[in-house]
C-alpha cells in the first residue's frame, strides 16, 4: 500500500487517532462526534435543521463515502479486518443519528444513548450488514445503527410532545 494512502488511511479512519483509545474506542468516536456536534452546531446551521434536509443527507452521503474509503483495508492498515481502531464509521452512524433533530444536550445525550444501543445489539438487519467485506460492511452496520437511532429519537420527541399536548389541554 503506498505509505500516503496508508498514513491517510490510519489517521482518518482512527479520527486522529481518537481510535487508540485504550478502552471503548467506539464510544469514545461516538462522544467526539457529539461534542464536535455541539461545539459546531451554530457553523454547521447550513446543514442541521428541517429546511436544510437535503444538504444533510448529501453530507451523510458524502461522510458515508469517505468512510468506505478510510475503513477499507483495515487488514493492512491496523492488522484486522474490522479493527477498534477504525471510529469514522462510529462518527458517520452518530451524524446520522442526528438528522432533522434539533441540536441540544437532551436530544444530543438521548441520539447518542440510542446510536452506541443499536451499535452495541446489532439488531437486524445490523449485524447482516456488518458481514460485507471491506469498509462498505465495516461502515454499513453503523449507518443502519443511525438510521435506527434516528427513528426512534424522532418517534421519542414526537410522543413526547403529544403527551405534554395532553397533559396541556387536560391539565
Amino acid at each position: 500500500m503506498d505509505t500516503i494512502v496508508y498514513w491517510i488511511r490510519k489517521t482518518g479512519a482512527s479520527c486522529l487517532f481518537i481510535g487508540y483509545f485504550p478502552y471503548a474506542s467506539g464510544t469514545i468516536g461516538s462522544l467526539a462526534a457529539i461534542a464536535a456536534l455541539w461545539f459546531f452546531k451554530d457553523d454547521l446551521a447550513f446543514i442541521t435543521g428541517p429546511e436544510n434536509a437535503v444538504n444533510y443527507w448529501w453530507a451523510a452521503i458524502t461522510l458515508t463515502a469517505i468512510s468506505f474509503f478510510l475503513c477499507d483495508k483495515g487488514k493492512e492498515t491496523f492488522g484486522s479486518d474490522d479493527p477498534k481502531q477504525t471510529v469514522f464509521d462510529e462518527v458517520v452512524g452518530q451524524f446520522i443519528t442526528f438528522f432533522m433533530i434539533p441540536v441540544n444536550w437532551r436530544t444530543l445525550l438521548l441520539g447518542f444513548v440510542l446510536f452506541r444501543f443499536y451499535d452495541i445489539v446489532k439488531p437486524y438487519p445490523v449485524y447482516r450488514l456488518e458481514e460485507i467485506e471491506g469498509g462498505v460492511g465495516v461502515t454499513m452496520d453503523d449507518v443502519a445503527a443511525g438510521i435506527l437511532a434516528n427513528v426512534t429519537l424522532l418517534a421519542s420527541m414526537w410522543a413526547y410532545e403529544w403527551i405534554m399536548a395532553y397533559l396541556v389541554v387536560s391539565g
